[in-house]
């Protein structure tokens, strides 16, 4: 079991070992799909009744804005949220693959950080919601959930609504939304699935999905309570976007040292003295990156026996 307070942060970086994009391969996946009006892509996304048909003007705007990810570009160009939130449930739909959760064919991708995280979770049934996880995730997807959700129901022979409400008790927190209306697993939400027939399945999809200037103040302000209690912070695949790091900033003044690592990947040189400098900024304490940059999750947490 974790008994110490610890909280994972999630980017786009840990869920890559699991057949999803970067933030700048989703670019590169959406520019590719939406390059002409009359691609599949973007009649599949054209309903008779939408008023959005701007997929081909929207991918060449995002194509030429120079900005990195989806989210990014979106946060300027608000015009473009209906068709920008549908591109991404269309390329992120069909990753959400059971496949790549448990037969990885790309290790340069990364380890599987999941298992080692299950393992690290493990307890009597009854005690999986004392162990004291938080995470909060910058991604739309629901790997994660879905792969912790079917550990505890082919670990312990317990019907997968008992396994839901076990795994509530870990909070999982969505600073961006996910693809669905409902958080998963809840009742009536979008079931983790890479099928994508129709218009309404990634609308229902898009539908979770948040941005910015449209977030609730309540996630993020539980976000950095979790912050403030943790005493250990583990930053994994993250980008540390100076906008990111400083809406997670937690008040310094009164709070006690905490253990706080991080993978560096597409760091180079003194960007990384540069994410320490603002990690120390909005949480107190230094951030201990790998020996080694390009460093896995998985690596990355074994080697500093950051779970214990």
């Amino acid at each position: 079991m974790i008994t110490t307070p610890t909280v994972l942060v999630l980017g786009a970086g840990a869920s890559h070992p699991y057949g999803f994009p970067t933030g700048e391969r989703l670019k590169r996946e959406i520019c590719a799909a939406f390059y002409a009006p009359d691609t599949a892509a973007a009649q599949l996304l054209y309903p008779p009744f939408s008023e959005t048909a701007g997929f081909f003007e929207f991918r060449e705007a995002f194509l030429k804005s120079g900005q990195p990810s989806i989210d990014a570009f979106l946060q300027h160009r608000r015009n473009f949220l209906n068709v920008g939130k549908l591109a991404i449930a269309y390329c992120l739909i069909p990753c959400e693959s059971e496949l790549h959760l448990y037969e990885m064919s790309d290790p340069a991708r990364g380890g599987d950080w999941y298992q080692y995280l299950s393992e690290k979770l493990d307890a009597p049934f009854e005690r999986f919601g004392e162990n004291r996880l938080s995470i909060i995730t910058f991604n739309y997807d629901r790997s994660l959930e879905h792969y912790l959700l079917n550990a505890l129901e082919n670990s312990h022979a317990q019907r997968r609504e008992e396994c839901a409400r076990a795994l509530a008790r870990i909070p999982i927190i969505h600073v961006h939304g996910q693809l669905g209306r409902r958080p998963y697993p809840e009742d009536g939400c979008r079931q983790y699935s890479q099928h994508l027939q129709d218009y309404r399945e990634a609308s229902e999809a898009a539908a979770g999905i948040t941005l910015l200037h449209e977030e609730t103040s309540g996630s993020l302000e539980h976000a950095r309570e979790l912050l403030t209690a943790a005493e250990r912070i583990a930053f994994l695949g993250f980008g540390y976007h100076p906008v990111n790091v400083k809406r997670l900033a937690i008040d310094t003044a009164n709070i006690a040292s905490k253990f706080i690592i991080g993978t560096t990947r597409g760091l180079l040189g003194k960007e990384v003295q540069d994410v320490q400098n603002r990690i120390h900024a909005a949480f107190g304490s230094l951030l201990s990156v790998p020996q080694y940059p390009d460093e896995d999750s998985l690596t990355l947490l074994r080697s500093t026996m950051f779970l214990g």
